[in-house]
């Protein structure tokens, strides 16, 4: 277990082999002093344990939550209810809310317990974990496996249309043991399964059964490190620290309340930070950096990140993108390095597969995909029977990642070059969600590609590929039901060496098939008011409670 607090620097230096002061309660018991019949070992190894028990319940004592701390990101989550859709916005503030069973350490990345308190595996299909003693729900429920079999069980239920029900397609069962202790049960093999728990799967109460959807998107009952407390559409969500959350004494000198206003614009982001109303600016752009690092109130935080951003084809029988060279011919038209040079002045770097460098398995950096070259763009157009053209649509989200928009309507141009006559249609995120629908389900017949950038913060490649490229993925825009078949044989299989080689043929494949366009990963950038202290992840979570206001 990971602590960021007294208790994490205590015990490190003690090599503490306890969890909570509950256990180290139970083991005081256990060791009696003199007088007791104890050795004197024993007894001295006593009065160590009681003095830090001490500190410990002296802790929280010493300092509580405090201050405000006003946050702006460039959108908002559709909903509260963490379980319905699947957005990078609302997988940053979900967690605020709503706690996982384990997550992401800031500082190493590796995934360390959480609402669990550990977890230990029993096969390659099973694994058991133990949650918290005395972990609450806000409304007084204790935090059971009964909850987490729900809250799991909401995702898998096809009435509730979940987004996030792909990424969990070897999901077998939750069996409980007891109020604490259950076995997560997958149908094959699954290594993926942690890291995807530091992603998704958050736990709520027992008492959302049969409320309503809008009741639970902003009045859900959970047990997080914050409530929501009010959320005005577009403009602002207040939160307040939960006094009965089981890690309070872990951080004790996090924000008292948290806001996070929605704003768009990224050089009203800027401004706002400037003008002091917020604490940290998320995504900020490369031109800006240099503004804020002159005011001495103000610094920059960035981090290279998982996001990366890609072109892909709907291709529906009939068609020009069905054609694989067609899809061929609009990668190599397409100079994504001359893009993140331009827009992203260096806070970017080349992509060259669908995984990131913290991706469990497949990632390769000798690997490369196909490069920008114009005249065997024009060749295969040719070939393909396209030498006169055809039209096209791209959409794109509209300040959803940094220079979406820019990016969209430079590939527009590069397009028409190859004879793609391309138009780029820039989108709310919420519109964009509902047109990619529209040429998926095959209501819009004009040919079309969508850009995205993706992140896959948990590093789970069934999260990715199923995400992206697989059948049925919630931002899949075609199936190749031979990938569909690989990424199904890669995610069950057993042996650490034989998965790492089956996902790296995955991306030999997506390359053959050109599947996707892939153009560039992203730096996450911050603007931050130095009153505070924040470090920024590479895997686009935000964590308040990790905030001290100084």
């Amino acid at each position: 277990m990971v602590f960021h607090s007294m208790e994490h620097h205590f015990f490190d230096q003690a090599h503490a082999l306890w969890d909570d002061p509950a256990d180290l309660f139970t083991l005081t018991r256990r060791t009696p002093f003199s007088g007791s019949g104890g050795s004197p070992m024993r007894n001295r190894l006593s009065v160590a344990l009681f003095a830090a028990l001490a500190l410990l319940w002296s802790a929280p004592s010493q300092a509580a939550p405090r201050g405000t701390v006003t946050i702006a990101i460039n959108g908002e989550p559709e909903t509260m209810d963490p379980h319905v859709y699947s957005s990078f916005i609302g997988a940053m503030v979900w967690p605020w809310a709503s706690d996982k069973l384990v997550i992401s350490d800031t500082k190493t990345g590796e995934v360390v317990p959480w609402l669990a308190e550990k977890y230990e595996r029993l096969d390659s299909k099973r694994m058991k974990f133990t949650l918290r003693a005395g972990a609450k729900f806000t409304d007084g429920s204790p935090v059971t496996s009964e909850a987490v079999q729900f809250s799991i069980g909401r995702i898998m239920d096809p009435a509730n249309k979940s987004y996030q029900r792909t990424y969990w397609k070897d999901f077998d069962s939750i069996e409980v043991l007891n109020e604490r202790e259950f076995i997560f049960k997958m149908k094959v093999p699954d290594n993926g399964l942690i890291r995807r728990l530091a992603g998704w799967g958050h736990i709520i109460s027992l008492k959302n059964k049969g409320r309503k959807p809008e009741e639970i998107s902003r009045s859900l009952i959970s047990g997080g490190p914050y409530i929501l407390k009010s959320w005005t559409k577009g403009q602002r969500f207040e939160f307040e620290a939960n006094p009965t959350w089981w890690a309070n004494s872990m951080f004790p000198n996090r924000p008292q309340r948290v806001i996070m206003r929605p704003i768009a614009e990224a050089t009203t982001r800027v401004k706002a930070l400037q003008a002091g109303e917020i604490d940290i600016a998320h995504k900020v752009l490369p031109h800006f950096i240099p503004d804020i690092k002159k005011d001495p109130k103000l610094d920059v935080a960035s981090k290279s990140s998982v996001r990366i951003a890609y072109i892909g084809f709907f291709a529906p029988e009939g068609s020009p993108f069905k054609d694989v060279r067609v899809r061929r011919a609009a990668n190599y038209a397409l100079d994504g390095e001359a893009m993140y040079k331009t827009f992203l002045a260096g806070y970017a770097d080349a992509a060259h597969q669908i995984f990131h460098p913290w991706t469990q398995f497949g990632y390769n950096p000798e690997k490369r995909w196909l490069g920008f070259d114009l005249a065997k763009a024009k060749q295969l157009m040719k070939e393909a029977g396209y030498e006169k053209g055809f039209k096209a649509d791209l959409i794109s989200p509209d300040g959803n990642s940094p220079f979406d928009r820019q990016s969209c309507e430079a590939a527009a141009g590069m397009l028409q070059k190859a004879g793609i006559d391309t138009r780029c249609l820039p989108q709310p995120f919420a519109l964009y969600r509902k047109s990619f629908n529209t040429y998926l389900e095959g209501k819009n017949t004009t040919p079309a590609m969508h850009f995205l950038s993706f992140g896959n913060s948990s590093g789970d490649n069934s999260i990715i590929l199923r995400g992206t490229t697989a059948c049925k993925g919630a931002w899949s825009p075609s199936c190749y039901e031979d990938l569909d078949a690989m990424i199904d044989k890669a995610s069950g299989l057993e042996d650490l060496k034989e998965q790492q080689a089956a996902f790296e043929k995955i991306s030999d494949r997506m390359l053959e098939l050109a599947t996707h366009k892939l153009l560039y990963r992203l730096h996450d950038v911050f603007g931050v008011n130095k009153r505070i202290d924040f470090t920024a992840r590479h895997d686009e979570q935000l964590h308040p409670w990790e905030i001290v206001v100084k």
